[in-house]
């Protein structure tokens, strides 16, 4: 067992019973979690209402384990509900109505590809009412090229909602080039971490984006409930989201009508009350991401994925993810009745289908999901071993020939 396996499993009680191969989906509970939420309840029980003196705090502290991990400053980062929140608040500070300076056109565009996760698709179809144009990438299901975005994106261009990991096959997009490419056409970026931030080191302002929102649901083992937004400091101040919230008022408590006088920072970001407990279940995690660092992670996740892509050569599984290492996230996703099949030692006669495969892998608690069409997504993390990648590829082989 490596290091990194050895010295943190213990922290995470599911392994003594499961397989567990999907924090890109939800990662594993840190035991930790439990103490933290005694503690709120605790807290909750005896001080009541004066537990907002310690809770609304928590806002800023969260935010800047947060922003740690991602190379950012603590102030240029906040809560927020989720990714479709935040992404309805930039939108909602945006005028797609308004001329580029240098030209008659409208800047109304708005370019994503097709393997975004459907969310954001769904919010910029629904802003078509407000004069959006969204431009959707078609990709080969995989993997979206770098110089089709770069094709895509034009003096038209409001902004780009770039996913950093794609989540149906963990490809890694290499943002740099596009997020240099938008700027020189006046359009902005926000970059969706949530499949990123956890099992890839971040620097954002070394790819000098102007907005990123992430969460801890997934490979930051922060539960459901808090997810966070980083906006370029220069920014801050110009967007006045059209979503506003009482907690987004320079003075919440003085309680302002008829209209807010936004916060001049990333509170202004701020809705309605804060939700409490996920502030409580994100910190342990986010604690010992910093005690170990990205780069010890990155490097153990590529090799526990290149193992998994050598057994599922072995066995002749379809891989539906980048093989490429530069263009590999933390998850692969691997088809075991899909062809072509690559050369292998060992041919498998697949006698049941991927979804089939799938719950039983389920069944006997090794823990993936099926992501049709490209197959089993398989999510090794820091606390994963090689054992268990060779077990669930030996069973996978298993069940696919009946067994």
């Amino acid at each position: 067992m490596d290091k990194l396996a050895e010295k943190y499993r213990k922290h995470f009680p599911i392994l003594e019973t499961s397989c567990y191969l999907i924090s890109n989906s939800l990662g594993a509970m840190p035991c930790e979690v439990e103490t933290e939420l005694q503690s709120y309840a605790e807290l909750w029980q005896r001080q009541g209402v004066e537990s907002w003196d310690q809770w609304f705090p928590m806002v800023d502290e969260v935010s800047a384990l947060v922003a740690d991990l991602i190379g950012a400053e603590a102030r240029d980062v906040t809560l927020i509900h989720n990714l479709t929140i935040g992404s309805a608040l930039i939108a909602s500070a945006l005028d797609f109505t308004a001329h580029d300076r240098s030209s008659t056109k409208e800047r109304n565009k708005i370019v994503y590809s097709d393997l975004h996760f459907p969310t954001i698709s769904y919010l910029w179809q629904g802003w078509k009412k407000y004069g959006a144009v969204p431009h959707v990438i078609e990709s080969d299901g995989i993997w979206a090229e770098t110089e089709k975005y770069i094709q895509a994106i034009d003096e038209r261009t409001k902004l780009v909602a770039l996913s950093h990991v794609y989540f149906r096959s963990g490809g890694l997009q290499d943002v740099k080039p596009i997020i240099e490419h938008a700027h020189k056409m006046g359009a902005l970026v926000m970059l969706d971490s949530y499949q990123a931030a956890g099992i890839i080191p971040i620097d954002v302002k070394d790819l000098n984006v102007d907005i990123l929102a992430t969460g801890v649901l997934k490979w930051l083992c922060g539960g459901p409930g808090a997810a966070f937004m980083y906006v370029r400091r220069e920014l801050q101040e110009q967007f006045f989201p059209a979503i506003r919230g009482w907690l987004g008022d320079k003075e919440p408590f003085e309680f302002h009508m008829p209209d807010v006088n936004l916060a001049p920072d990333m509170h202004r970001f701020l809705t309605s009350s804060i939700q409490v407990p996920c502030l409580y279940t994100a910190r342990p995690a986010l604690k010992m991401f910093q005690e170990i660092g990205m780069e010890p992670i990155r490097k153990k996740s590529l090799a526990l994925t290149e193992r998994l892509i050598e057994r599922a050569d072995e066995f002749g599984f379809t891989v539906n993810s980048p093989r490429e290492p530069e263009r590999r996230g933390g998850a692969l996703t691997i088809d075991p009745a899909g062809a072509p099949r690559r050369a292998h030692t060992t041919r498998v006669h697949t006698t049941r289908n991927t979804k089939e495969i799938c719950e039983e892998l389920i069944r006997r608690r090794f823990m993936v999901d099926f992501r049709p069409p490209l197959g089993i997504r398989i999510a090794p993390h820091f606390y994963n071993t090689l054992d268990e990648i060779d077990a669930v590829m030996s069973e996978m082989a298993t069940i696919a020939n009946g067994g």
